[in-house]
């Protein structure tokens, strides 16, 4: 009989958390969902713009907070992920392939993102195989093969390849002839007592991207390795007690058709102690040809069953003798009758951007408040914040059209988010922000998503259940903005009031999963970015499938 071994602990955050801190997108989350990238996932949290630079394979900048490159920090398997190349400022979250993650968190702050992606962890000693193909408008094309297996002694190996490719686009939509590869393979040993445990994962990404017939995207073509070794040593195998991680490893990238072959690599020891109602962590991580030193001390307590406390301290060393600092702090209180609140704050004096060697120092202070119900009928939270002024670096490679961002002046944001259970399988989500004074580029005044989704197994004539049904109705709108960066004449852009309205149908039977999705289905003559064009009512349809041997 198949049987379910231990695997490392996810490299997140540690928690606990108040209620309301933390995203979190599982595997179920992006498998029914019409996502095709990371920045999609990430335009589900209030106060996300994505400057999109097309459709499928072109740039998807992720801004939040008017803090630039430095409202995103990403993390695999818990070791930083820094841009490289061209793309030295901006870390591009369309490049990063979906297939290997299982889970997404995303630790919300007042004026940035924490993203930890968690790569896929086979439990089961049954292999597990998957097929998938995408198929669409525009000689869409995307194929994926998947392998895992397991023995009883521990030993595992997993490995995922995905191609895919899109053509010519019509007049006046800016996304040109693209295609990817991705190749992810990972090896580790983690015995049936779950104590210790050692894994080794390749990395390799390959895109390339023709140059836009109207020259307002750039052509691009890079290679990208990572590859990582982790070890770990714990007390007890149910993730309590004090454990210790070490990761080493090396990212780098090749065949850039504007910058030379670069390579950095790193070390990262953790140390942490968890308790039931507690857990205390520290991280030293030292990197190499221009990778950042970092030293960062967490916790997280319940001191009592209402009160929730959580932070984190960091200090970091660049090249060229310069240091900053970051410090985050939240405190959470459960009240009477489904109430929560909860307040958080965020400083620090530090680059926007690691490898920019030439990046002075940035201090800001930003807070925000919040108060949240919930039941099981409705989930609403509402808040407002306070973010310090500040000064982004440039833009992101790719986009022509936008060269640079302005200041951002002193900021107070509103925001809010809701889950409303209408009907059994009928659930209206959205989420709502608006900077009420101030404002940077690209944080567009009434900016919002709402949701329509039907989700159900209604159908019981298969057994277990094993039939589902999901439609889906989205629509991200928001007013009209002066403020959408600059050109290269420093000429301000401004952004259009817009709305585009996405479908998506889903069906599962079993392991298979047959998908169809709309973008811009309401034909929007409209785009993210000023200057650029956007499809209208795009179509892509395709099945996914998971199966054991």
């Amino acid at each position: 009989m198949p049987a379910l071994l231990p695997t490392f602990e996810p490299p997140i955050l540690p928690g606990p958390f108040p209620q309301g801190a933390r995203y979190t997108f599982t595997l179920d989350s992006v498998l029914l969902s019409s996502a095709r990238s990371l920045s999609d996932l990430l335009a589900h949290i209030p106060g996300v713009y994505v400057a999109r630079g097309g459709w499928y394979g072109e740039p998807e900048i992720v801004l939040y907070g008017g803090r630039g490159p430095a409202s995103l920090e990403l993390y695999w398997d818990g070791v930083p992920m820094l841009p490289l190349g061209r793309d030295s400022v901006y870390l591009d979250p369309a490049r990063i392939p979906l297939g290997p993650i299982e889970r997404v968190d995303v630790i919300v702050l007042p004026a940035s993102l924490r993203v930890y992606l968690v790569t896929t962890q086979h439990r089961p000693t049954a292999p597990r195989t998957q097929v998938g193909v995408v198929s669409g408008q525009t000689d869409i094309a995307d194929y994926r093969a998947g392998y895992a297996t397991r023995t009883r002694s521990g030993f595992g190996v997993s490995l995922l390849a995905d191609w895919a490719s899109i053509g010519t686009s019509s007049p006046g939509v800016t996304t040109p002839p693209f295609g990817t590869s991705d190749i992810w393979v990972k090896a580790d040993y983690v015995p049936p007592g779950g104590r210790v445990g050692a894994s080794f994962q390749v990395s390799s990404s390959s895109w390339h991207r023709a140059t836009a017939s109207d020259n307002r995207v750039d052509g691009w073509r890079q290679d990208r390795r990572d590859k990582l070794l982790r070890l770990f040593v714990a007390e007890r195998d149910d993730g309590l007690g004090w454990r210790l991680t070490a990761s080493l490893g090396t990212s780098g990238i090749g065949h850039d058709t504007l910058v030379t072959r670069r390579t950095v690599s790193f070390a990262n020891l953790e140390a942490s102690q968890t308790w039931r109602t507690a857990t205390v962590s520290g991280v030293a991580r030292f990197g190499a040809a221009g990778a950042p030193q970092q030293f960062e001390a967490r916790a997280g307590w319940m001191p009592l069953s209402p009160i929730t406390l959580a932070g984190s301290f960091r200090q970091s060393f660049y090249t060229g003798n310069r240091y900053g600092w970051r410090t985050y702090g939240t405190a959470g209180l459960a009240l009477p009758l489904g109430f929560s609140a909860r307040a958080e704050a965020s400083w620090q004096e530090d680059a926007e951007a690691p490898l920019v060697t030439t990046d002075a120092m940035h201090r800001t202070l930003d807070v925000a408040a919040w108060l949240r119900f919930e039941n099981r009928l409705l989930t609403f939270e509402v808040g407002r914040g306070r973010r310090d002024p500040f000064a982004p670096l440039g833009f992101a490679q790719g986009i022509k059209s936008v060269d640079s961002l302005s200041p951002t002046p002193l900021t107070e944001f509103v925001a809010a988010h809701a889950t409303l259970h209408i009907v059994p399988g009928v659930t209206l989500t959205g989420w709502f922000f608006d900077p009420v004074l101030g404002g940077g580029d690209f944080e567009p005044p009434r900016h919002g998503r709402i949701s329509l989704t039907f989700y159900s197994k209604f159908w019981r004539v298969f057994k277990s259940g094993i039939f589902a049904l999901r439609g889906e109705v989205a629509m991200e709108s928001w007013s009209r903005s002066a403020f959408g960066g600059l050109d290269t004449t420093g000429a301000q852009l401004g952004i259009t009031g817009s709305s585009f309205v996405d479908t998506n149908l889903e069906m599962q039977l079993a392991g298979v999963t047959l998908f169809w999705s709309v973008t811009n289905i309401n034909i929007m003559r409209s785009s993210y970015v000023t200057g650029l064009g956007y499809p209208k009512s795009a179509q892509q349809y395709g099945a996914r499938w998971f199966f054991t041997n």
